[in-house]
């Protein structure tokens, strides 16, 4: 009887070290696809995050001309560009803040809210199959799968991105955009990982007649 004990002990041992070898082996492609799962998530709420009416955009290029209709000075309205960016930071924090609670519901039946309130319940980004894992994709519908978790780190941060050049003959392209960078920690079992993921948004871009004033040129 001890015997069969002692071989018993001895195959789960064995058996075990041969799971804790195909884990360890697995573990760098998992870093890999769990971040690229993380980054889609992203920009998913990203993509739906604050923006507001069109007409909120308007007048955001502050432009004097002198009497030959040519650009004096072009520059932003940064009151209006800072309270733009500080409502997209604020509605990605409380998005964040209710997946992370668990208390987010959907607003309507589409695919966006339907998922973000799946996330919510459950806190998994994604499932990857361990045939995916070890390079074997022709069984990853067959293989069972490793959950990638997340969870949000701090608050979110945002700077603004802004470009001014000359565009052709005798125009000026105008662009502002807002990147927005997010600390995340991916859950994985046995092990996590710290992950900045910085998305631009592009929020202005306006072509005007005339030359890029010579303070810009240096």
């Amino acid at each position: 009887m001890k015997k069969w004990l002692i071989m018993i002990l001895v195959i789960v041992l064995l058996v075990s070290g041969c799971s804790t070898g195909v884990y360890l082996k697995m573990i760098p492609n998992l870093k890999e696809y769990g971040k690229m799962e993380i980054e889609r998530f992203n920009q998913l709420i990203i993509s739906h995050c604050y923006f507001t009416s069109d007409s909120q955009y308007q007048n955001l290029v502050v432009i004097e001309r002198g009497e030959d209709n040519e650009i004096e000075l072009l520059d932003f309205d940064m009151v209006k560009v800072n309270e733009l960016a500080t409502a997209i930071v604020m509605d990605i924090e409380q998005t964040y803040a209710s997946l992370e609670t668990g208390t987010y519901i959907a607003s309507d039946e589409s695919y966006y809210q339907k998922r973000l309130q799946e996330v919510s319940r459950s806190g998994i980004v994604s499932q990857i199959p361990i045939a995916t894992l070890l390079n074997l994709p022709a069984l990853s519908f067959l293989s069972p799968s490793i959950p990638v978790r997340y969870k949000h780190l701090s608050s979110v941060g945002s700077s603004i991105v802004k470009s001014i050049e000359n565009y052709g003959v005798n125009h000026v392209m105008v662009e502002l955009s807002i990147e927005v960078k997010m600390n995340l920690t991916m859950v994985y079992p046995f092990f996590i990982q710290y992950h900045t993921h910085a998305i631009k948004i592009p929020v202005l871009l306006e072509i005007f007649q005339g030359q890029v004033p010579l303070v810009y040129s240096h």
